[in-house]
């Protein structure tokens, strides 16, 4: 089987960048796969046009786009071109910021052009595959499509990279909270904060880490609140590098409002660290509340910090966690992922 994938350029963490980095890499064990960057032509874009004329015309089984086609770099011409020869085209859609959050100031908006464009490569594409059922219902209900064209298949892991000896950084703190991702107002930065709050009396050792690019306004609500010695705030940090941070924290904490899917939630499983997670989207449909991690009431501060308190008393239930959440992690191997993938691919193929 041939596979044409279209792959866009690395731009840092997150559902786009881990899948152009894995998937394509899994599926070449399977498959023939041609890897297709983003074209940034100098020579106009009747050359784009033409490039991609090139690559459409017969040589593929199935077009897969790890992003929506737009007209400003011509993959949108790939996408057409595709249709007009009769190749199946498949379409991931990772998240859905763009759509629930388009005009909320509190997250970066995109334009209405953007947004037209999307719903319109979701109808045009046969297949659109999201990474859990909560992301199915969201798209089938914002783009208007028949679920029956949308395939959930999540997001995975290298877990041989969580097998290797990870050298420990130093984490302060008894316990040491690990939260990871942008420092936000969708990932529920605040809850996590106003529960530190709580908590300080009942732990006065605790700390929390934020990993991932900050606020300013976050930055000065844990100030606010009084906990600067409480919270630290790491920044962005090489994902190369993320391994030692679960390595070396107790408990992870995603207090997401949304959440699509979680790859710092598998990650952490996958480094034997008990979760502490929102019950909301995709963190619901991986974690069994009480066999592989607590889910606390969404953007109840109270409920996360007796559940964070709960988790911090009880070595035998954190080990519980770590165990159970070890074996969840390994139905997210790229290996198996793949193979939904393949799978996916003859279906349309045949």
């Amino acid at each position: 089987m041939n596979i044409l994938y279209y792959i866009e350029p690395k731009r840092g963490e997150g559902g786009v960048s881990n899948v152009a980095s894995y998937l394509p890499k899994a599926l070449s064990r399977k498959a023939n796969v041609t890897y297709f960057p983003r074209i940034v032509s100098k020579k106009g874009i009747l050359n784009i046009f033409n490039v991609y004329w090139k690559y459409v015309l017969g040589k593929f089984d199935v077009i897969h786009f790890n992003v929506p086609p737009t007209w400003i770099n011509g993959s949108y011409i790939m996408l057409k071109s595709a249709r007009r020869c009769g190749i199946p085209t498949v379409l991931n859609i990772h998240g859905l910021v763009q759509l629930e959050h388009a005009f909320d100031p509190k997250v970066r908006p995109i334009s209405y052009l953007q947004l037209l464009n999307y719903s319109n490569s979701s109808n045009l594409v046969d297949r659109i595959v999201v990474n859990s059922e909560y992301m199915k219902k969201r798209v089938a209900v914002s783009y208007r499509l028949n679920r029956d064209k949308i395939v959930v298949i999540p997001n995975g892991i290298d877990l041989r990279e969580f097998k290797k000896n990870n050298a420990k950084i130093e984490l302060d703190g008894d316990p040491a909270i690990l939260s990871v991702g942008l420092v936000s107002f969708v990932k529920g930065f605040d809850i996590l904060i106003r529960s530190t709050a709580m908590l300080k009396h009942k732990l006065p050792k605790m700390k929390v880490h934020f990993v991932g690019q900050a606020a300013k306004q976050y930055i000065n609500l844990a100030k606010a609140s009084g906990l600067e010695d409480s919270i630290v705030f790491h920044g962005e940090v090489e994902h190369s590098m993320i391994n030692r941070y679960y390595a070396s924290a107790d408990i992870l904490v995603i207090a997401s409002r949304t959440e699509g899917f979680s790859l710092a939630l598998i990650e952490a499983m996958a480094s034997g660290l008990p979760v502490v997670a929102s019950n909301i989207g995709s963190l619901s449909e991986i974690i069994s509340n009480g066999t592989n991690g607590i889910l606390f009431q969404n953007e109840n501060s109270v409920n996360l910090s007796n559940a964070i308190f709960e988790l911090h008393q009880n070595p035998i239930l954190r080990r519980h966690f770590s165990d159970n959440g070890l074996k969840t992690s390994k139905k997210y191997d790229w290996k198996n992922i793949a193979e939904k993938y393949i799978s996916l691919y003859r279906e349309l193929a045949s």
